[in-house]
């Protein structure tokens, strides 16, 4: 079952979980520190609220009473390096949760220059890369004391110790190479290359060969053909209609002629 001590919750939920401004704002965090979810804000959140209550509890009590428990409490926060040697209770008031994510480190090993990103630098943590004097640190929401600050360092049996690394930041920015334009970088742009080459260059737009032209004289010849089987039946109607009128000709002056006979007689 484990250590009932140990089982407890370290963090409190907000009081409104669907509020707009609270969510963007946890998420701003999460994404510029590169922490897991919203479970580690709440957490340092819980943390910085019992250290406010305690300095308010501290300030409503009389100097003499109070004088050890704000030793303590100072002394706590100094050795955090979260205040400076001449702090008081209102520095206490006045810390915020940024100064707590600073001293994470996870934000410690990626501002010392370690690792390129937040994100690289936690997945290095977790990896057992980093060392903290002799311990191997793989927890990266660990506060880092002041004194242990200069003590992370990367692990000598990791790779990552070699300073010829390609994944250490000095030789990442170093092999960068410049960006091209964003119409080069689209996909539909990087077709035109041949199939190993992920960066080819535009396809080339295609000049009409021979095969075109004689596609193209079909393509008019066959529309003539079609001009003329639809103007036939126009051209076999004029005709019967003139075979029509010649015979109508013919027949009227035999017909005056037999009338003019008959007349005679």
């Amino acid at each position: 079952m484990g250590d009932p001590k140990r089982i407890r919750k370290k963090y409190k939920t907000p009081r409104q979980p669907f509020e707009r401004h609270r969510i963007d704002s946890d998420l701003a965090l999460i994404g510029k520190y590169g922490l897991r979810n919203m479970k580690a804000v709440w957490k340092l959140n819980t943390l910085l609220a019992n250290f406010r209550s305690n300095a308010r509890r501290l300030l409503s009590l009389d100097v003499d009473d109070r004088k050890i428990g704000e030793q303590e409490l100072i002394g706590r926060l100094q050795r955090l390096g979260l205040l400076d040697a001449k702090a008081t209770l209102d520095n206490v008031l006045s810390l915020k949760i940024e100064s707590f994510l600073e001293r994470r480190l996870q934000t410690m090993v990626y501002k010392s220059g370690m690792a390129t990103t937040p994100h690289h630098s936690r997945q290095m943590i977790v990896h057992g890369h980093i060392i903290i004097g002799d311990k191997i640190a793989k927890s990266p929401s660990y506060i880092v004391p002041a004194a242990e600050e200069k003590l992370i360092v990367f692990n000598k049996h990791s790779p990552l110790a070699k300073e010829s690394h390609k994944a250490l930041p000095s030789n990442v920015f170093k092999n960068k190479k410049p960006q091209a334009d964003k119409k080069d970088s689209r996909r539909g742009d990087r077709r035109g290359g041949r199939p190993g080459d992920r960066g080819g260059q535009r396809r080339p737009q295609r000049t009409p060969g021979p095969s075109a032209s004689k596609i193209v004289e079909k393509e008019k010849a066959d529309v003539d053909v079609v001009k003329i089987a639809i103007d036939a039946p126009e051209a076999a109607i004029q005709k019967e209609a003139k075979k029509d009128t010649k015979k109508e000709s013919k027949k009227e002056p035999q017909k005056d002629a037999k009338k003019e006979i008959k007349k005679d007689k």
